[in-house]
Order: structure tokens, then C-alpha cells, then sequence
């Protein structure tokens, strides 16, 4: 495997840890939103950049 692949795996695994946290510890303005961000960030994984996007919008 490359450097750079290697690099790129662990900036996403970072990326996924972080917004995981942020989404079980904050307090969303919707309960439905927060619910569907947790499923979303545990099975599909991809979807942890777009929370980092997203999450100004989402939280009080």
C-alpha cells in the first residue's frame, strides 16, 4: 500500500472518530436529525465528511 493511501485511511478513520463523538455528545435541534446521523455514521461510515459540513446547521 502507498503512503499516501495509508495517509488517506487514517485522515478518514480521524475524520469518522470525530464526528462520531460530536454526534453522541451534542445536543441537536431536532431528535429525528440526531437519530439519523447516529445510524448514518455507524453503517455507512461515509457519511462522517458531509456531518463536518453539515453540522453548524444541525446543532443549538
Amino acid at each position: 500500500m502507498s503512503n499516501y493511501a495509508i495517509a488517506l485511511f487514517f485522515l478518514f478513520i480521524a475524520i469518522w472518530i470525530y464526528s462520531a463523538i460530536s454526534i453522541f455528545g451534542a445536543h441537536f435541534k431536532d431528535k429525528e436529525q440526531k437519530v439519523f446521523w447516529r445510524i448514518g455514521i455507524i453503517f455507512v461510515p461515509f457519511l462522517a465528511p458531509f456531518y463536518l459540513f453539515m453540522k453548524k446547521d444541525l446543532l443549538e
